[in-house]
Parts: structure tokens; C-alpha cells; sequence
């Protein structure tokens, strides 16, 4: 394993946001508390946070991070106002010698997820040096991964156009990692930024809209699979949302509730298809979806009224895209394995299973499931 380190710069004066950007609220932790949060999650001990403007507050702001942490050097950055690359110049000259590449964070993109960093460390020990880029989409994000052997060339040189054009003077060594982290290119230079930001953090630890997108469309889902769906996690969250009006302590998470059933059958056509489509879905980084994904077609545990149980029935209730009720939907399988008892017997445990789901759910809501369709 090389040896890794990470620079986070947040010496600006953050002019277009109107407040001081590092020290900022979301969710209860500050962007400089999340970025640091980030790296010591994802193993990297050596961490040097970059400050110029407004030092003392961030120095006090670290304080109690840096008592926890095995090593957080701040370095004050006395020429910040020339711009972030004097600051990164300042955070290289930090770097231990042993220290194979380096990470570089603006604090202002604070909803990197963890996943994404050690993506990032597994494909960097495959290579010989060089850069690496997270991609979303067709979109290059942050943070970069760059190897040591550029580090003389960042302290002796002063380019025009800053890191841009130093790294694109190195674009054969350039290598990408795919992420469905869309938190890689979500700033917050401005206010509407901030706001985007804010929605976005709203659903962790689930995947977005589209990042479910994105997953799906690396996975390959036929369109027809994708519409599907689509309108399970419609029609769950609209089941879950007036489920906890109702109260009766469920609580249900609408974000769980809707991600998984965006995501519920991600391995379609595969073997063992829920149980594959869990193991996707935790190797891109989302294991708290596993359970509802991995019992979409059989519940393994006893059923309360939960998250998975209100997608397990939804997905029986979708018939591709139009609402049925239970009796369609397994119609069909009953007359199939009428003559296979080991398999029937199986068919009508689900069967039984939705029906008591169903009727559990009719009976806090107070109405039939039915007379939600003309909504839907």
C-alpha cells in the first residue's frame, strides 16, 4: 500500500457565497469538519488543511477535530489572496517525504462520500503515478488524486491558469474513476449552489435521483426494468408519506422508501437476482439499501410494517407500470407451478405475505389500496 496524504484548501474569502464557506452549517457540521471527516473515514491519517482567510476561526473550528485525529497539520497560507494555487503550493511543501500522491480538496465541495475515496486508492494502486480524476456522468469532479513525482514542478512553477493548466500539460497521464457519488461536483459558490447542496445531503446515506440514474444506466437496466421501477418508488412513497401522517410510530424513511425501490431490481435477468442487486448496490458504496434490495422478492425476516415491506408489496402491486392487485399479479405464477408443489408452495408464502402486508397497511391508513391509483 503507497503511502497517501490529503491537502484540504480553505484559505479563500468565499466573496460569492456572502458568508465564510468553510465555516458554514450543514446538517450540524461544518464543509472543514466534513472534508476532514472524509479522509480519516477513508484512512488517510496525513491531512494538511490549508487557511488564509479568517485563519483563527478555522484554527478554532479544528481544535477539537484535530485532538482526535492522528495528524492534522493547518498551514496559514500568508499569500492566499493570489489565488487557490498559492494555497496548494503551501499544502505540497507540507507533504512528509515518504508520501506517494496526494489528494486535493477545495473545502468548498463537502458531500464527497467515502466510497469515492477508496475507488479512488484502489485504482491509484494499480497505476504508475499520474492523476486521477472521479467522473459522474461524463463529468469530471473532485477531489484529484496526483502523484508526488509533480509536486517540484507545483512549488517551482506559477501557471497562468493555475492547476488547470498545469494538469493539462499532463493529460497522458491522466487516468478516471467512475463514481455514482454526484456529490464530486456539487459546490458551493453561491447561494443556489449551497441550496442543491442542501437537498442533496437531505437524502445521504441513499443515493439521489440521479445517482439511482446513474447506477442503473452503468449496470445496464433494460428501459422497460427502469420504468418499472420508477413507478414502484413512486407509488411506495406516496404509500409511505401517508403512512406517517398516521403516526402509530413508524417513521418510515421516504429516502430509503424510494432509492430502493428506484434500485429494487438493478440485477434483473441475473441469477438470484435480489441478492445480486444488494451486492451492487453496497459495492457502490449505498449498503444501507441492501435489506430492502435483497428481500424485494421474499421476505427472510418477520415482517413489520418497515421500509422493505412497503417496497415488497408495491413491487407486487406494479405490474410493469400499471397497478393491479394481488390476485393479477399472481395469477399467472399459480397456473405455471400448479403441477411443481415445492415451487407453488413457495408462490403462494409471497402471496400471503403481500396480502397480510396489505392488509396491515389498509388498516392504519383506513382506506384500500386501490383508491390510490387515481393519483398515481
Amino acid at each position: 500500500m503507497k503511502n497517501y496524504s490529503a491537502i484540504i484548501l480553505a484559505a479563500g474569502y468565499s466573496t460569492r457565497m456572502g458568508s465564510f464557506k468553510p465555516l458554514m452549517k450543514i446538517n450540524g457540521k461544518t464543509p472543514i469538519q466534513r472534508c476532514v471527516e472524509l479522509f480519516e473515514n477513508s484512512g488517510i491519517s496525513d491531512i494538511t488543511v490549508v487557511t488564509g482567510h479568517m485563519n483563527d476561526a478555522i484554527v478554532k473550528e479544528l481544535s477539537d477535530i484535530r485532538s482526535n485525529s492522528n495528524d492534522i497539520r493547518i498551514i496559514f497560507n500568508d499569500k492566499y489572496s493570489e489565488g487557490m494555487y498559492s494555497s496548494l503550493k503551501a499544502g505540497v511543501e507540507s507533504l512528509p517525504k515518504e508520501t506517494n500522491a496526494f489528494f486535493i480538496l477545495p473545502v468548498d465541495i463537502p458531500s464527497v462520500q467515502v466510497n469515492t475515496i477508496k475507488k479512488m486508492l484502489r485504482s491509484y494502486e494499480k497505476i504508475k503515478g499520474g492523476i486521477i480524476h472521479p467522473i459522474f456522468g461524463e463529468e469530471k469532479g473532485h477531489p484529484v488524486l496526483v502523484s508526488c513525482t509533480l509536486a517540484e514542478e507545483i512549488l517551482n512553477t506559477n501557471p497562468e491558469g493555475g492547476l488547470k493548466e498545469l494538469f493539462n500539460k499532463h493529460k497522458k497521464q491522466w487516468h478516471y474513476v467512475q463514481v455514482t457519488d454526484r456529490g464530486i461536483l456539487l459546490d458551493m459558490d453561491t447561494k443556489e449552489d449551497f441550496q442543491v447542496l442542501l437537498d442533496h445531503i437531505s437524502v445521504y446515506p441513499c443515493p439521489d435521483y440521479q445517482e439511482c440514474m446513474e447506477i442503473l444506466k452503468l449496470c445496464k437496466v433494460n428501459r422497460d426494468v427502469i420504468n418499472h421501477m420508477k413507478s414502484v418508488a413512486q407509488f411506495a412513497k406516496k404509500i409511505s408519506f401517508l403512512l406517517n401522517k398516521k403516526g402509530l410510530d413508524l417513521n418510515l424513511n421516504l429516502n430509503y422508501v424510494y432509492a430502493g425501490a428506484l434500485l429494487h431490481d438493478v440485477a434483473k435477468g441475473k441469477k438470484d437476482h435480489a441478492e445480486q442487486g444488494a451486492k451492487i448496490v453496497e459495492d457502490f458504496g449505498y449498503k444501507c439499501l441492501m435489506e430492502i434490495i435483497n428481500e424485494h422478492m421474499e421476505l427472510k425476516t418477520r415482517f413489520r410494517i418497515g421500509e422493505k415491506e412497503v417496497v415488497y408489496l408495491c413491487d407486487k402491486l406494479i405490474k410493469e407500470r400499471t397497478l393491479v392487485t394481488l390476485k393479477e399479479r399472481f395469477a399467472e405464477a399459480i397456473v405455471r407451478y400448479e403441477d411443481m408443489p415445492h415451487i407453488l408452495e413457495n408462490v403462494n408464502k409471497k402471496y400471503m405475505d403481500a396480502k397480510m402486508i396489505k392488509k396491515s397497511i389498509e388498516e392504519i391508513l383506513g382506506i384500500s389500496i386501490e383508491t390510490l391509483s387515481e393519483n398515481f
